[in-house]
């Protein structure tokens, strides 16, 4: 009996390493997946930018490298980028198809780290507050470096975001960094902030970002102005957000 127990133990001690064994090559050969994924399209746009003759130094022109990967896919509309950071992606925009991206790849095949992705009810150009989500991977990819601006040393090293768009290059001042628990019923709903229907609303939501920042960071806005709004998921608290507000600035001031 005891040999039999043993057997049927060691069975299923077989069967679990082999699943975990499966499970953790899926997991390698998707990175693997990704990562070359990301290689070939920032070689792309580099590329088209080489080629291209145009002074993209003024931020009311277009990357040529944003194009080719409007072309490649319409989806996407931009690429973010944070100094410090390994927060170098592109950004894809699908309104209509909610959360498309979450587990998506920029050829719309399946993968663990999605992509970023704009908010589907933002409208470039008109909304006030553009969104855009992104995975924390535990690998450190996506937006997982959010992270780092929980401490003001990263902020005061690298306190402003590029945003390369198929519209135009768009820069950023970063106002508030911040962390709260989301769909509590009582919660700061930060996700629901994308058009202000009067100056009132976008004070408030600018009173309310900086009342929960970790840091003053010296920088506000004003009616008017132009946010970003960069979010992720925050693991010290029940479904927890790390956010980082900004907002638009000329690059001469960045």
């Amino acid at each position: 009996m005891r040999k039999w127990v043993a057997g049927l133990l060691l069975s299923i001690s077989v069967i679990l390493l082999t699943i975990s064994l499966y499970f953790l090559m899926g997991f390698l050969v998707q990175e693997r997946q990704d990562n070359q994924l990301q290689q070939e399209l920032q070689e792309l746009m580099q590329e088209k930018e080489d080629d291209s003759e145009e002074d993209t130094s003024d931020d009311l022109e277009v990357d040529a490298g944003i194009l080719a990967l409007h072309e490649e896919n319409p989806d996407c509309i931009g690429w973010l980028t944070i100094d410090g950071t390994r927060i170098d992606y592109p950004v894809m925009y699908r309104p209509g198809d909610k959360n498309y991206y979450l587990h998506r790849d920029f050829n719309g095949e399946y993968s663990a780290n999605g992509c970023l992705f704009l908010a589907e009810e933002c409208v470039p150009g008109n909304s006030d507050n553009l969104i855009i989500y992104g995975h924390h991977m535990n690998s450190g990819k996506m937006f997982a470096d959010l992270e780092k601006y929980k401490d003001k040393e990263c902020y005061e090293g690298h306190p402003t975001i590029l945003f390369r768009t198929i519209w135009g290059n768009e820069y950023y001042q970063i106002l508030s960094a911040f962390t709260t628990p989301v769909y509590t019923g009582n919660d700061f709903d930060y996700y629901s902030f994308i058009k202000a229907q009067k100056g009132a609303d976008y004070e408030y939501f600018i009173r309310e970002i900086k009342r929960k920042a970790i840091y003053e960071t010296g920088s506000t806005a004003e009616y008017g102005d132009k946010l970003l709004t960069l979010s992720t998921c925050e693991y010290s608290q029940r479904n927890g957000r790390m956010v980082v507000v900004a907002k638009k600035i000329q690059q001469n001031e960045s």
